[in-house]
């Protein structure tokens, strides 16, 4: 297993303090916007137990639309490791409130929460995986004049891309199928 865990890090050059970091930026802002959000609608005496009717919500975006805003949202967060991890610590907090507010907001209204936490997990299993890559690639030095830091960047990215895009295809095609 370590000569996996080695061999793996050298090609990919995902390093477990940033990734610790990353983890930690993302779950205290969700479990904060969370918490505020429940508190809100808690004292807004908001309605609860409502049906659920997603399809009638939910505009329809494609394969490439979504594959294109995910690969932005990606490139903000890689851009951290040249602009003082500044736009990977702010992309991490907003798509922690925006998830925190979706699922909370629809937990709250209809109770389904387990229905809500296994659609989303669908494609947000790839999706998170690969936007939590490049937010690893954000919080480390990287130096670009060195060959085998590039090449692993290379690697790095190609594997963001290809998370994405299998997100993309399962939030398309695979998801729209479970919606009630």
């Amino acid at each position: 297993m370590a000569v996996f865990r080695n061999r793996f890090s050298q090609v990919f050059l995902i390093k477990k303090k940033p990734l610790l970091t990353v983890c930690t930026v993302f779950a205290a802002s969700f479990v904060v916007t969370a918490i505020l959000l429940t508190l809100f609608l808690n004292y807004q005496h908001a309605a609860t137990n409502l049906p659920i009717d997603l399809k009638s919500q939910i505009k329809d975006f494609t394969f490439v639309q979504i594959l294109f805003k995910n690969l932005i949202v990606a490139l903000i967060l890689v851009s951290g490791f040249f602009l003082i991890k500044i736009p990977t610590i702010l992309v991490l907090i907003a798509n922690a409130a925006v998830l925190a507010f979706i699922l909370t907001a629809n937990i709250y209204t209809t109770g389904a929460w387990l229905y809500f936490i296994l659609l989303v997990s669908i494609h947000g299993v790839a999706e998170l995986t690969a936007l939590f890559i490049a937010a690893n690639i954000g919080f480390q030095k990287i130096n670009l004049a060195k060959k085998q830091q590039r090449k692993q960047l290379l690697n790095r990215m190609l594997l963001v891309a290809a998370l994405l895009a299998l997100a993309a295809f399962l939030e398309t095609c695979v998801t729209p199928l479970f919606w009630r």
